[in-house]
């Protein structure tokens, strides 16, 4: 930071000279023309330095964006979980009084619910909310695992965006000391 305000101040101090050397110059002072170039130099070096403090901020910032984003999609990874529980929660519940309306009408009907159709009737009823419930398991896992993964892929994302950021800052220096020489 001292070096930018340094060259800032150098640049500052060579544009001062040049233009108060200009007269010198049209009188053929060669020293004056230096001093003028150095200015230049020293200015071209001071903007070279920002749009390179200008691109790591900007590599700093998405990766911030980007964290922010992956702690989100893990906070809904831990939603998709909880949903998932709760809806397994609602199926068995809707299983167990499903059954016991079946048993309720079965025997106002006078029939044995141990042996025979209700029991068949129960086993299959027993059989789909199993079979309900595995694919409440399955879907939850699912969706949590992809939110996981999204979270996963966005903090890749944010370190990408900041080696970028540093990667075209450290262009942007290459460019200024091929300029400068």
């Amino acid at each position: 930071m001292a070096v930018v305000f340094g060259a800032l101040a150098a640049a500052g101090g060579g544009t001062a000279a040049a233009a108060a050397t200009t007269g010198a110059v049209a009188a053929g002072t060669a020293t004056a023309a230096t001093t003028a170039a150095t200015g230049i130099v020293s200015l071209s070096q001071v903007l070279s330095a920002g749009s390179a403090l200008a691109a790591i901020g900007q590599g700093f910032a998405a990766s911030a964006r980007a964290k922010t984003e992956a702690l989100f999609a893990r906070t809904e990874a831990e939603q998709e979980k909880a949903a998932g529980a709760a809806e397994g929660r609602d199926l068995a519940r809707e299983h167990a009084e499903l059954r016991s309306e079946q048993a309720s009408i079965q025997l106002a009907n006078g029939l044995d619910i141990g042996v025979g159709t209700p029991v068949n009737v129960e086993t299959a009823t027993r059989k789909q909310a199993e079979r309900n419930l595995s694919v409440t398991r399955q879907n939850t896992r699912n969706r949590s695992r992809m939110a996981r993964l999204r979270g996963r892929g966005l903090l890749t994302e944010g370190r990408a965006a900041l080696l970028g950021g540093f990667g075209k800052a450290g262009a942007i220096g290459a460019d200024a000391f091929q300029l400068t020489g």
